[in-house]
């Protein structure tokens, strides 16, 4: 028997600031590309296409969340709940193919004896400027990650962004301050491939993560434990407390909706209808302090077969 809890409504905290990252992702990239054409720098480039790819995934997790929203249909029984994950997963499949080609293009440079001296005076000036832009909107969506999974993403996408710029304004300020000669030279050949080695490592463990969990929720693994504990120790406290000693719980979270099936074998006569929808309604109340909307199926028998599968 089953019923979902309330549905995720439309979060007007969730879209105003993945409309903002769309709008600060749209100035940052514009500025890295320009900038790194005319500066002919490899890693303001690929800041500014990382930053295009960012972009891009902001709108579609914007879409994502508005579609996550409508509920279910006719078309989607359940919702549209994998869109969220499915987003999530994108955008970590992009940073990882972008990173990868990046990477190697950076490696040929090097073997091949370095690159072109770059600008770095000017290329320190749009590490400057992009650390403050991404700090100040990164801090600014980090606030407010808490109302979306999807907002926590743009989140973690920004504060890769700071620390990828600060990384350049790192490596530039080293060449600008040493000394003229051949050391400055060599420094100034090689900076800018190993500069985006060092970022392409930085930014590595994000887009897996963001695989990692689109993978775990559309194969509807177990949740992450800072979800799954404080709910399993609710459920089977619920259900102790109305007879039903060790249920046999499953749990799977897909969006922003957490799925949970209790079973458990009873005495024939024992429950009736009302008494599961007593259950259902104890265990939907114990639940409402999580940060995700519930779907509880409740499966009770008389067959001590069934539960065994």
């Amino acid at each position: 028997m089953q019923q979902p809890g309330p549905t995720p409504t439309r979060n007007a905290d969730a879209d105003r600031a993945l409309r903002l990252s769309i709008t600060a992702g749209a100035v940052t990239g514009a500025l890295a590309v320009v900038w790194g054409i005319a500066s002919g720098t490899r890693v303001i480039l690929f800041d500014g296409v990382s930053a295009g790819i960012g972009l891009v995934m902001s709108v579609l997790a914007l879409r994502a969340s508005q579609a996550a929203a409508r509920g279910e249909s006719e078309l989607f029984p359940y919702g549209r709940q994998a869109f969220l994950p499915l987003t999530i997963g994108l955008q970590g499949i992009a940073r990882l193919g972008f990173t990868a080609y990046a990477v190697t293009d950076a490696v040929i440079v090097i073997t091949e004896g370095g690159g072109d001296d770059v600008a770095t005076r000017s290329a320190t000036v749009y590490a400057a400027v992009a650390t403050l832009l991404s700090v100040v909107t990164w801090r600014w969506v980090a606030g407010r990650s808490g109302t979306s999974e999807l907002v926590a993403a743009e989140a973690v996408g920004w504060r890769i962004a700071s620390q990828l710029s600060l990384a350049i304004l790192a490596g530039f300020l080293v060449v600008t301050v040493l000394p003229a000669g051949d050391v400055k030279d060599s420094a100034s050949a090689l900076v800018d491939p190993l500069l985006v080695i060092v970022v392409s490592l930085m930014v590595l463990p994000a887009p897996v993560g963001f695989v990692r969990t689109m993978l775990r929720e559309l194969l509807e693994m177990r949740p992450p434990p800072e979800i799954e504990q404080p709910a399993r120790q609710a459920v089977t406290e619920v259900c102790a407390g109305m007879g039903l000693v060790a249920p046999v719980v499953r749990m799977t979270k897909t969006g922003g909706r957490l799925y949970v099936e209790v079973d458990h074998v009873v005495s024939p006569g024992d429950w009736d209808v009302a008494d599961i929808d007593r259950l259902r309604t104890a265990l939907t109340e114990r639940l409402r302090h999580l940060s995700v909307a519930t779907w509880i199926n409740v499966e009770l028998s008389c067959d001590p077969a069934w539960q065994q599968g």
